[in-house]
């Protein structure tokens, strides 16, 4: 074949503190959309079946009981709670370490927290992101 052009693609890196509002009346966001890609390990298929399956349970409960154009909270809430959130949770500070400590020391201590995060605590809390990402 003939190539036809070339092209470049953009993840959302944000993590976690970055998710935006997921539902809204008759949808709701998942997978990349929604900002499900865990930016250290560069993966984002588990998380986006994973927020897909999440989200089907709760588009099928709120069919079931007429609620067709409802706005679904409970898939805004429950994806904390779920692997997808439990994955982006430990994960958090990696991207706001590297932007705030630069490649080298942003990338050793954002390993130690995502060590530390896998063991049930972290020395940094959460940290939030220095500058929104249209700023980069």
């Amino acid at each position: 074949g003939k190539r036809l052009a070339y092209g470049a693609r953009a993840i959302t890196e944000g993590g976690y503190q970055s998710v935006p509002r997921l539902s809204f009346a008759g949808g709701v966001l998942i997978g990349c959309a929604a900002g499900f890609v865990n930016v250290p390990r560069i993966k984002g298929v588990h998380n986006a079946m994973g927020s897909a399956m999440l989200a089907a349970e709760h588009v099928n409960a709120a069919l079931a009981a007429g609620r067709a154009n409802d706005e679904l909270v409970d898939y805004e809430n429950a994806w904390r709670s779920s692997p997808v959130g439990e994955d982006l949770f430990k994960v958090r500070n990696v991207k706001p370490l590297w932007s705030k400590f630069g490649t080298v020391l942003g990338v050793i201590l954002g390993g130690f927290d995502m060590w530390c995060n896998t063991l049930g605590f972290s020395l940094f809390g959460t940290q939030s992101h220095a500058k929104p990402d249209r700023a980069t």
